[in-house]
């Protein structure tokens, strides 16, 4: 069934698909929302026993970048063994900070879930809005 573009059925179908699609954005914002402060939540009481992990890299303070601790060596501040213990130090380092970083468990995967297929539900009339008018498209390509 090819149904008019200018046709009343048409424009309320049209409506009809733009309150679905906002609602299901709405709905994917929210989840997004949750996911966003639980992870915030769990990783500032993780932080706080990172805190004290981080001890093992006291070392490093001294040093803004990798570079500063070759250059310290350059100019005979450090030996070559003290080089090269920082610079594994500093990979260790930032190997713990970017695992620590992130947050992931079963709450945030099954959020996760819940945004992926939030509008399941209602592809079937999403896809026959879709396929009306990609119809729609055809007919007017062919006049």
């Amino acid at each position: 069934m090819v149904i008019d573009e200018t046709s009343q059925a048409f424009r309320e179908k049209e409506r009809e698909v733009k309150l679905l699609n906002k609602d299901i954005a709405t709905a994917r914002k929210i989840i997004s929302d949750g996911i966003f402060n639980y992870k915030k939540k769990k990783l500032r009481a993780r932080n706080k026993k990172q805190v004290e992990d981080l001890s093992h890299f006291e070392e490093l303070n001294e040093y803004e970048t990798q570079n500063d601790i070759q250059e310290a060596y350059g100019w005979a501040a450090i030996s070559d063994d003290k080089m090269h213990y920082l610079l594994d130090l500093w990979e260790a380092r930032e190997t713990y900070v970017n695992e620590k970083g992130k947050f992931s468990d079963r709450v945030t995967e099954i959020l996760q879930y819940a945004i992926d297929h939030c509008g399941d539900r209602y592809d079937e009339i999403l896809d026959d809005f879709d396929e009306i008018q990609r119809q729609q498209r055809v007919d007017r390509k062919e006049q």
